[in-house]
């Protein structure tokens, strides 16, 4: 048996770091530092410690995940002193032959960060095993206790903020609130900005480079957004975050030495997690190219550039874009459903997720929140952080047949328009939304999942337990589109004013409501026929505040009334036949 050492190198509060300013510029620029922390500073740091000379084009995402394929031979098999197990955006976990190894990757990783991504919370940690040839479990364990390690040592750091003292007293920077220390000259007009702000923007333009190889068509969707944002062109009323995120990868990781079949040994153990790795780093790449089809390219109806689109975290199971508000929903119901499919066609993952989830692919679950152009950012991102927890009680709800604690792969979508802003937490949003303790006015989250991808098998299990059929079937995205295709059709069988009036009496409470349906009805055929397929409200039993089981009543047409600018209109019309193609 022989010791060897885990050495695990994570980014802490990435959010912050990226969204810290409202300029998509320094977005950019910070997403890739993050993104070259965990990739290329990590292979340049293990190359000095093998004493190799990197030769290949390791700055696109192919080539750098052929590196980690073909260039990366086993630790107990070679001379060299360092093997990369994972290496994505902002973490990355190497295997280490001697302590004196983990601790120079270490250093090297965090000291380029100290110089180059001023700012930016970087730490690693190391722990050290005992390899042994049949058995992976004393590998699969430290990879459990490096992660807890690391969430000790980052709790008792001191924040990057702490760098920044304002001691001298110094100008402000113009945008981070930071002290000044460069003279910004992109706009037209100059100003002073911090350190942090200047080294984000100078590094932008290196990532465009990278997202440029990752399909040509972001060329042109940066450069529309950041040549608006120098200019200070009011092109566009909103703006989206949409932030989405895998269903079930946690449990997987947690308890991969389960999922990876008879070969027990550790180096099965590295070679199914960095392939099941790589390969979702590649579903998520195929996905997000096969979604950009949603958005025109070239120019428009009423004068208007193409729609923009920056992906600011795109790798593993993750997925952050900031893009146009009015493609933002069709965007995200494409990815998730291709999604679905690419990892579907991924042999390395068909094999985890049938022993996880009986399934032969994986799903994910996303956050849209569409703000108004010169919105936060910050706070845009954290009500999409809070309705992607939204759509993940999908995973709750929709169980394994003949398991309840395990979650059946289902995608799902919650979003929200920010019309008033005078409420921006998600709870007290959806508070408002209740007019009545039993009554939501809302229907959201909406699955999307893919007939033909993924399918409740049964309503309920053998012993007559719902798994979700029950509560799926009215949550589908069809049901949302019929709403809207209805509300918003040419020859409006319901006429702006009495879609509105109903809106009205929805907040007034339920018999105001039907009311109001029979008033509206008796005048327009057409909407008595249409509810009779889709009924203004439902009735489901959920449990309220005190855990108790109670009948509510639910509707989706306001979400629909919502939606209807962002998914029916004359702009995205024009892409929804290469949306469905690219399904």
């Amino acid at each position: 048996m022989t010791e060897f050492y885990l050495v695990l190198i994570e980014t802490s509060g990435n959010q912050n770091f990226i969204f810290s300013t409202n300029r998509l510029r320094e977005n950019i620029g910070a997403s890739e530092l993050t993104y070259q922390a965990g990739t290329y500073w990590v292979v340049q740091a293990v190359a000095t410690q093998n004493k190799e000379i990197l030769t290949k084009d390791w700055r696109k995402p192919e080539q750098f995940r052929q590196i980690l394929r073909d260039d990366n031979p086993p630790l107990e098999n070679s001379n060299r002193k360092a093997e990369i197990i994972v290496a994505a955006s902002g973490k990355a976990l190497i295997l280490a032959k001697d302590k004196c190894t983990a601790k120079a990757i270490i250093s090297e990783v965090t000291r380029k960060a100290l110089i180059e991504a001023p700012g930016l919370d970087i730490a690693g940690v190391y722990e050290s095993f005992t390899w042994s040839k049949d058995n992976s479990h004393s590998l699969s364990q430290t990879i459990k206790k490096v992660h807890k390690k690391f969430e000790k040592v980052r709790s008792r750091r001191p924040s990057p903020e702490n760098r920044f003292l304002r001691l001298p007293i110094v100008a402000s920077c113009a945008v981070s609130g930071l002290p000044a220390s460069q003279i910004d000259t992109l706009g037209k007009k100059q100003k002073l900005i911090s350190q942090v702000s200047f080294v984000k923007c100078d590094i932008a333009r290196k990532a465009q480079e990278r997202l440029t190889n990752l399909d040509k068509r972001l060329q042109k969707q940066i450069d529309q957004l950041l040549r608006e944002e120098d200019s200070k062109e009011e092109k566009r009323s909103w703006l989206a975050v949409v932030h989405a995120d895998g269903n079930g990868l946690g449990q997987i990781f947690l308890n991969f030495e389960k999922y990876i079949g008879t070969d027990k040994s550790p180096r099965n153990y590295i070679n199914k997690y960095r392939e099941f790795s790589l390969s979702l780093d590649e579903c998520t790449e195929a996905a997000f190219k096969a979604a950009l089809d949603v958005f025109p390219e070239e120019e428009n109806i009423k004068n208007k550039t193409a729609a923009p689109i920056v992906p600011l975290i795109i790798g593993g199971d993750d997925l952050t874009v900031v893009c146009d508000g009015q493609y933002a929903l069709e965007f995200t119901k494409v990815f998730l459903r291709k999604f679905e499919t690419q990892t579907k066609n991924k042999q390395a993952i068909k094999e985890i997720a049938q022993q996880a989830f009986s399934t032969d692919y994986l799903s994910a679950c996303a956050g849209v929140a569409i703000v108004k152009r010169h919105f936060p950012f910050s706070i845009a991102y954290e009500l999409a952080e809070d309705l992607i927890k939204s759509a993940k009680t999908v995973k709750k709800k929709v169980t394994k047949q003949g398991d309840k604690n395990t979650p059946f792969p289902c995608s799902a979508i919650d979003f929200h328009i920010l019309y008033d802003t005078s409420s921006i937490d998600l709870k007290d949003i959806r508070e408002k939304l209740q007019p009545e303790k039993y009554t939501k006015l809302y229907n959201r989250p909406y699955v999307v999942t893919s007939p033909e991808t993924g399918k409740i098998e049964a309503k309920h299990s053998p012993d007559k337990e719902d798994i979700g059929g029950d509560w799926i079937e009215p949550r589908k995205w069809e049901v949302l589109t019929k709403w809207v295709k209805f509300i918003n059709r040419e020859s409006k069988p319901l006429p702006s004013s009495q879609a509105h009036a109903l809106r009205t009496a929805l907040f007034l409470g339920k018999k105001e409501a039907e009311s109001q349906v029979q008033l509206i009805q008796n005048r327009y055929e057409e909407f008595k026929i249409f509810l009779k397929d889709v009924p203004l409200f439902r009735e489901e039993k959920s449990e309220d505040d005190k855990e108790q089981v109670k009948n509510y009543q639910i509707t989706s047409f306001l979400d629909a009334l919502d939606a209807m600018e962002f998914l029916e209109n004359n702009q995205t019309n024009q892409s929804y036949s290469k949306a469905e193609e690219a399904v």
